[in-house]
């Protein structure tokens, strides 16, 4: 990583860990924007509306873009993942190659995708869109490995494979996409949009927060930025091992039990999942308490703010880059089903 591109990198981060202050109500502004009618109207009056239906659509797209304040996200994530239904969801190809194509992607407002992202180019790159994520539910990426985290920003592909991104698009808008190289420098040539249609969902509806309610420390942008360029040789790099216990199913075990990490420095944290099952590592507090980089996986990686616990199949290995910014002894757990017993520690000290 060059220093221009942690700077870059900082940018966008930062976009994501400043809040706003004002809450927007999103669902008056819809039906204020859709000029709903009495309960009592008549049926010319209905014909009228129906024959206005497309002039209301537009405004409600307009005032639902609006509504959207440059610090502000969709904050109810899970409330989007858990209403979808993802075996109907629609599959959908981006190829980042010479050009991006298509060159945009038209999607529905409350409806499914996954959007395959493939780079057909000779070196790494990836698609920035963060204005499109805070205005969207994010459920994961899937890079080789389970990424998750409550904010994303850019999401990266190897030379040759295909990253998979699971996404409710929730405000109507058109938003861009900036494709970037490796380091997070926009490729020459490489740009489209996301053309989001429909109204703002009703069933759930978007709860609108501040980024500030992330919870992102302070101080965190600037200290990934700071450490990027070096993060290579500075970092502590440590190995954690999840397994199954011999001989005593539905257990599972951490190997080292305890790991060691300073406050302020960088670490690079990567399980490997040596069992037969699935496990899901869950130290949420530490992840909280920690300004995040990004997560890899063996055909891409994911940058953003505050990393969730997730999935790690058997046989699959992923990394996750971070700086600990508070001192204590956070547990490591197991919430694979079986596997909830199963316990570590992870120590920072100052």
């Amino acid at each position: 990583m060059t220093s221009p591109a942690g700077r870059r990198m900082a940018s966008r981060i930062n976009r994501g860990a400043v809040g706003g202050l004002a809450v927007a109500s999103v669902l008056l502004l819809t039906l204020s924007a859709c000029g709903g009618g009495s309960s009592d109207a008549t049926a010319d009056g209905a014909s009228a509306d129906a024959a206005s239906a497309p002039a209301s659509a537009a405004a409600s797209d307009e005032a639902a873009a609006a509504s959207l304040g440059a610090d502000q996200w969709v904050s109810n994530v899970g409330d989007f993942k858990d209403a979808a239904d993802w075996d109907t969801a629609e599959v959908l190809a981006l190829d980042l190659g010479a050009a991006m194509t298509p060159a945009a992607l038209d999607l529905t407002a409350g409806m499914p995708y996954e959007i395959q992202i493939t780079n057909s180019g000779a070196a790494d790159q990836g698609i920035s869109a963060p204005d499109f994520f805070k205005a969207s539910a994010v459920r994961k990426t899937e890079s080789g490995a389970e990424i998750k985290m409550f904010q994303f920003s850019d999401i990266y592909a190897a030379a040759g494979s295909t990253v998979s991104l699971f996404i409710v698009p929730v405000m109507p808008g058109t938003y861009p996409l900036v494709g970037v190289d490796a380091d997070g420098v926009p490729v020459d040539g490489l740009a489209g949009s996301v053309n989001v249609t429909g109204v703002v969902p009703t069933a759930p509806a978007p709860v609108i927060e501040p980024l500030s309610s992330l919870g992102v420390p302070a101080g965190a942008t600037d200290m990934i930025a700071a450490a990027m360029p070096t993060w290579d040789t500075d970092a502590t790099a440590v190995t954690i091992t999840m397994g199954d216990q011999e001989g005593a199913e539905g257990t599972g075990f951490y190997k080292p039990e305890n790991t060691d990490l300073k406050v302020g420095v960088p670490a690079t944290i990567t399980f490997t999942n040596e069992g037969t099952v699935m496990h899901v590592y869950e130290f949420e507090d530490l992840l909280k308490a920690s300004a995040a980089w990004k997560v890899t996986a063996s055909d891409g990686f994911t940058t953003g703010a505050q990393i969730r616990p997730a999935d790690v199949e058997a046989g699959i290995t992923t990394s996750l880059y971070l700086i600990p910014m508070a001192a204590g002894t956070y547990t490591l757990t197991d919430s694979a089903p079986g596997m909830e017993t199963t316990t570590a520690t992870i120590t920072v000290t100052e």
